[in-house]
């Protein structure tokens, strides 16, 4: 491809890219907007609720991730052979799939259940909240009971590119959430007003309803289509499950890697204040609502990157690499206008003391200029792993993980600084990766012939 061509807008990319991508934002956006309604829900109460639940969702999270993580190796997978026209072995790798994520998921479960409490007291959860917030975890980690089979199949959507069934479960999700956190939280209809145990059931209950909105449509209404009209023994194969883990085993260490560094920044933040912690919650909260959008935008890169490489076709594979370059800096562009436009308004819907809300607004701020180094750096990561090559970004996060931890330490510790310590030190870390993830994918596959990598070939 001429280097003239390699910018050019292409109208049909875009298109394409947006379809593919509009059910996943949705499903993404749903999924954060199920978070923020109990955040929103429980500052109208007390601030320490939003406190205790920000310190528990974020180490329980980083362990989700793992199993998250796993599945974009099946992710690639599926979109590679697809592209390549062969439907029923990718089949066979999303059964094995299936079957061992679900064993890892069983025992994040139990490790949850056993050790909640150390695992919280050693990110310094305010001793004031800390029950609270091991209350929380243990009910929300009984979804890692089936999260090993439920980011199969979305791995397996996504793959194929059949993505609107993704987003209607998250609309069943959310809208669920919604109203059994609103009845649990405050007390309504009769029930009794459980707060932070309120929110974590109404969240377990609609994650489980919609696990099986999307279990059911998958494995019993389109068996046939989707290839699940016969499971055998036969179709648990730890051949295909070492491929999975071996583009799967990056990405989960490099999600760990990325948790295991913000985790540090957490401990950090809970011995400042359980207010800092607050602040942290929402403006991160918040920035999570346009992440969803950018970073889901990537995703749909990734899988037709992959479906292109399958296919070899490379030109297509960087075409679609540049307009979601492109379409995801206008994103974050508008969304750092309105954080810096509306920063009080919108810390209000989730804070109702003036004075917090006063003291979050430049953290806001901050946040927009954090996203145009992360949209970079998500897109490039989302295409190198389109091309099958999840060891780089592992790689590229260990020095991210480097310069979190190291910075976090001197500026907190040897600098005494507050807060704007911990964004500042993000800021940096965004911006390094990015460029260098850019420069690696523009030299790597930009100008080559797009060779595959991986043991994505049977």
């Amino acid at each position: 491809m001429e280097r003239g061509n390699r910018i050019k807008i292409n109208s049909g990319i875009i298109k394409e890219t947006t379809i593919m991508a509009f059910p996943i934002i949705v499903q993404g956006l749903v999924f954060q907007l199920q978070s923020l309604t109990d955040k929103a829900f429980l500052g109208e109460i007390e601030t320490k609720y939003v406190s205790a639940i920000g310190s528990a969702q974020l180490p329980l999270l980083a362990t989700m991730d793992g199993i998250v993580a796993i599945a974009i190796g099946l992710t690639i997978i599926v979109s590679h052979l697809i592209g390549a026209k062969k439907k029923q072995e990718a089949i066979k790798y999303v059964k094995t799939a299936m079957f061992f994520s679900w064993l890892i998921g069983m025992l994040f479960f139990m490790g949850w259940e056993i050790f909640a409490h150390p695992i919280l007291q050693f990110f310094k959860v305010d001793p004031t909240i800390i029950g609270y917030s091991i209350q929380y975890v243990k009910i929300c980690a009984s979804f890692f009971l089936v999260l090993g089979i439920d980011t199969s199949l979305n791995a397996m959507l996504q793959g194929m590119g059949k993505t609107k069934i993704i987003m209607y479960s998250g609309i069943v999700k959310v809208v669920f959430n919604i109203v059994l956190s609103w009845i649990l939280i405050f007390g309504k209809f009769g029930f009794k007003s459980y707060h932070v145990a309120g929110a974590a059931l109404g969240t377990v209950i609609s994650n489980y309803i919609a696990f099986a909105f999307c279990f059911v449509y998958c494995v019993i209404v389109k068996r046939k289509e989707f290839g699940f009209d016969g499971f055998t023994r036969k179709d648990i194969t730890v051949r295909y499950y070492k491929k999975v883990l071996a583009l799967g085993a990056p990405a989960c260490l490099e999600y760990l890697l990325w948790n295991f560094s913000n985790l540090i920044l957490v401990r950090f933040i809970n011995e400042f204040s359980y207010v800092c912690m607050s602040i942290y919650t929402v403006t991160f909260g918040i920035q999570c609502i346009v992440y969803a959008v950018f970073s889901n935008y990537s995703k749909a890169a990734l899988t037709l990157i992959g479906q292109s490489q399958g296919a070899k076709d490379y030109k297509k594979a960087r075409d679609v690499f540049y307009n979601c370059l492109l379409i995801n800096l206008l994103i974050v562009l508008v969304a750092a206008i309105i954080f810096l436009i509306g920063s009080k308004n919108i810390l209000g819907i989730f804070i109702n003391e003036a004075n917090i809300v006063n003291m979050g607004e430049k953290y806001l701020w901050f946040i927009g200029l954090i996203m145009i180094s992360q949209s970079v750096n998500v897109v490039c990561g989302n295409a190198i792993k389109g091309n099958a090559n999840t060891q780089w970004m592992l790689l590229s996060q260990i020095l991210g993980s480097t310069i979190v931890i190291s910075l976090s330490i001197l500026l907190v510790k040897g600098f005494h600084m507050n807060m704007v310590a911990i964004y500042l030190v993000i800021f940096i870390d965004e911006t390094i990766r990015g460029l260098i993830n850019y420069l690696y994918y523009k030299k790597k596959y930009i100008c080559s012939t797009g060779t595959l990598h991986s043991g994505v070939k049977s």
